[in-house]
């Protein structure tokens, strides 16, 4: 898939620490995907399609990946750990790959994206969606761009969502700052 474009609102300004986003690595040594940080030096901080936060290093800011992944992880790994898992795995997840998963973004209405880094495809993860309810975990893409385009393409957006979003998303970026 060719690389996406969205509709920028604004002006992007806030594109974190740049000397994180490079030089960062996973416990198995790989470094962000290749797409994360085009998206991340293309569009910095801001609101993608109208509802996700796509957290990039802000360091200690709230929205920051530093932060934000952290957090989220702390919501589901002690119920992951002791087996009491309280959401949906199926269709595409199973406790192993839950283990491995990496959150990365997430939508003001509930839907969280999780890199696999385990997988490589040539510089990118695998990425799966859920909303820790009735979606289930869901193979959403092999890359950011893909993923994006999935959401914004009438035809595709069911795919991802099933019968859980009524419609399309729209093809936009927002530009934000840490201060608004």
């Amino acid at each position: 898939m060719e690389r996406y474009n969205l509709k920028i609102i604004g002006e992007p300004i806030e594109f974190g620490n740049i000397n994180f986003l490079e030089n960062h690595k996973f416990k198995n040594s790989k470094p962000f995907p290749s797409s994360y940080k085009e998206f991340v030096r293309k569009y910095g901080y801001g609101r993608t399609l109208g509802q996700f936060f796509i957290y990039i290093p802000m360091d200690d800011y709230g929205d920051s990946w530093n932060v934000r992944t952290e957090g989220i992880k702390n919501t589901y790994y002690d119920d992951l750990m002791n087996n009491s898992i309280w959401f949906e795995l199926e269709p595409d997840a199973d406790i192993e790959l839950l283990r491995n998963l990496v959150p990365f973004a997430c939508s003001e209405n509930g839907f969280y994206l999780f890199w696999n880094p385990e997988t490589e495809n040539g510089g990118e993860f695998d990425i799966f969606i859920t909303d820790f309810n009735g979606l289930g975990f869901r193979k959403a893409g092999k890359t950011l761009y893909e993923v994006l385009e999935k959401m914004t393409n009438e035809k595709y957006y069911k795919d991802i969502f099933s019968i859980f979003v009524k419609e399309r998303f729209p093809n936009m970026f927002e530009c934000l700052t840490k201060w608004t």
